[in-house]
């Protein structure tokens, strides 16, 4: 049985269904000290573990912030315990989850810290077990436990309509596999299959970019009524809100995807190329290694890993990873573009002039290839240059006018009259 919630971390509707697990406690705690761990374990198992699961987010090794795995374990369980003596901010965070959602919810802490704590009077499903050594909670603890209400999973609408209407429920999830199949033909027909990075956005004509808003937001009302998104359907979703520019989420999307397909390299590369949409480098590189160690030789992710590490400033294994790329796709004029802009970070500048015009024999009309060289050549010196590809950037788009302004690369041509023309307002 399922319920639909928002996302703690990006505010948009979660992806996946909650079901609440009867006699299951989620403990949050801190690892540190370690003799505080270790008493606690054992006054907490003597007091309840016979008969409750217990789930921490210490079981997931090597995390360190609060994330999707964590935030469902929280819902999935029925009650709450939160041992709060080392204000740890990881336990709070994840006490305030549990008291936002109405859990009933067990408070331990040193007995001098109890007059520090204050809570709203109307907190009813709140336990405070005051204690000075952990084996004083024992008793206190199983006399709690004997109070606490049975747990609820609330049905979903859908759910309750199939125990008053179960035709009427069969007919809309009819409705609804149709709004899915149709939605994935469209994203098929609109080619958002796949993502990439500083390329140029896919233009989709008017009335099927009208249709893919409209299935969408039937989808989103789906959801609503309590159907679950299958992991096509969300890494599909995740590329149509990619497109829209909506990363926050698209970021949802293949985090639920993950979940039921963890190890799939292409929804670990739209993700990477998510997070690097984001500004959050360090989590786009950690999904292209992932996608990398699964799929070694896709040159897609080698090429968007390189962009990656030219924006951490790592510019050496940026051309390590254009150079593989172009290895196993020869003659791409991204990936051109990008290495001659790592060139241009390293001041190689011969090297990068040779990479912005190999692409520019690939892609002639390349606004962004062409501005590029205009920078080189007006950082060489070579104002005639400079200025006729500049002209040629700026007529092919405009932004490159209002860029060119505070350009510091122009700083060699800017009080020639001719640059001056050019970025003169229309």
């Amino acid at each position: 049985m399922g319920q639909i919630i928002r996302c703690p971390l990006v505010g948009t509707p979660c992806m996946k269904p909650i079901t609440i697990q009867e006699k299951t406690f989620f403990l949050a705690e801190a690892e540190e000290p370690e003799y505080d761990k270790k008493h606690r374990s054992k006054a907490i198992n003597e007091a309840i573990a016979d008969e409750y699961k217990i789930r921490s987010a210490l079981e997931e090794k090597g995390i360190n912030a609060f994330n999707c795995k964590i935030c469902e374990m929280i819902q999935t369980c029925a009650y709450g315990i939160a041992d709060i003596t080392q204000r740890n901010p990881n336990v709070l965070l994840e006490l305030g989850m549990m008291i936002a959602l109405g859990k009933p919810t067990i408070i331990l802490l040193k007995k001098e810290q109890d007059k520090e704590l204050e809570l709203f009077s109307d907190l009813k499903a709140i336990e405070v077990i005051p204690f000075e050594e952990y084996l004083d909670i024992i008793e206190q603890l199983r006399e709690v436990v004997g109070t606490l209400p049975p747990a609820v999973s609330p049905l979903s609408p859908i759910e309750d309509l199939e125990k008053i209407q179960p035709q009427f429920a069969k007919e809309i999830r009819g409705m609804e596999a149709n709004i899915v199949k149709e939605f994935k033909k469209s994203i098929e027909d609109a080619k958002l299959d796949t993502i990439s990075l500083r390329e140029e956005k896919k233009e989709i004509p008017p009335e099927l970019s009208e249709r893919l808003r409209g299935l969408e937001e039937k989808l989103e009302e789906m959801r609503g009524l309590g159907f679950v998104t299958d992991a096509r359907t969300a890494f599909l979703r995740g590329n149509y809100f990619s497109n829209q520019e909506k990363y926050e989420e698209a970021l949802a999307s293949y985090n639920w995807c993950l979940e039921l397909k963890p190890n799939d390299p292409a929804i670990l590369y739209n993700r990477g190329n998510t997070y690097y949409e984001l500004g959050r480098y360090d989590e786009g590189l950690a999904d292209y290694n992932r996608s990398l160690e699964l799929r070694p030789d896709d040159p897609g992710t080698l090429h968007n890993r390189g962009i990656t590490y030219d924006e951490l400033e790592r510019y050496d294994e940026a051309l390590a990873d254009y150079n593989r790329s172009l290895k196993l796709r020869p003659d791409n004029a991204h990936t051109l573009h990008n290495r001659g802009i790592t060139y241009l970070h390293l001041k190689r500048y011969d090297d990068a002039i040779t990479d912005f015009k190999h692409s520019l024999e690939l892609r002639p009309d390349d606004p962004s290839s062409l501005y590029n060289v205009a920078c080189l050549f007006s950082i060489q010196g070579k104002s005639d240059d400079a200025l006729v590809y500049l002209e040629k950037a700026i007529t092919l788009d405009k932004k490159y006018k209002e860029k060119a302004k505070t350009d510091e690369d122009f700083a060699n041509i800017r009080d020639d009259p001719r640059f001056k023309k050019l970025i003169e307002p229309d």
